[in-house]
């Protein structure tokens, strides 16, 4: 279900580069996303699991080094090949604490498969995020690795 020949461009080598040089983590990948928040961008850094804390670094120094230099935001996620794994660690951040309560994946009859994610309601907000922003990234993270079609957050209640 992972995808293969995932394509990093010229500035995503660039960015990774410079983070590995900083941090000395090994960084999977990097993705720019636009966020509605001040229309800036976050850059998203993919990292093994093993490397996260030295990605971020002691008290985060190394993310804090970084956005300082780059004047953009930065995210840091853990990568797994685990698609509900990999969903919990882009919901449930620091920032987020994202509950993800179930995930299940329904495929149509003309085989396009869909991601539902079902969350705490009160959480349903945070999962969407700000403009859509939040389930735009996790569209993103998630069809940019797994073969999957579609990514929705289930806002109906679960009771």
């Amino acid at each position: 279900m992972l995808r293969k020949n995932i394509k990093i461009d010229k500035e995503a080598m660039e960015l990774i580069s410079l983070f590995n040089s900083i941090s000395g983590a090994i960084i999977r990948d990097c993705l720019i996303f636009k966020s509605p928040e001040n229309n800036s961008d976050v850059i998203i850094f993919l990292v093994k699991k093993e490397d996260v804390g030295k990605a971020i670094g002691k008290a985060g120094e190394h993310v804090k080094d970084l956005k300082t230099r780059l004047q953009k935001n930065i995210d840091v996620i853990e990568f797994s090949e685990d698609l509900n794994k990999f969903i919990q660690n882009i919901l449930n951040t620091n920032k987020n604490s994202i509950k993800v309560q179930n995930i299940e994946i329904k495929e149509s009859k003309n085989y396009k498969k869909t991601v539902i994610i079902s969350v705490q309601p009160q959480d349903r907000g945070k999962a969407i995020g700000k403009e859509g922003s939040m389930i735009r990234k996790v569209k993103e993270l998630v069809l940019r690795y797994f073969e999957v079609d579609n990514v929705i957050i289930n806002t109906k209640n679960n009771y």
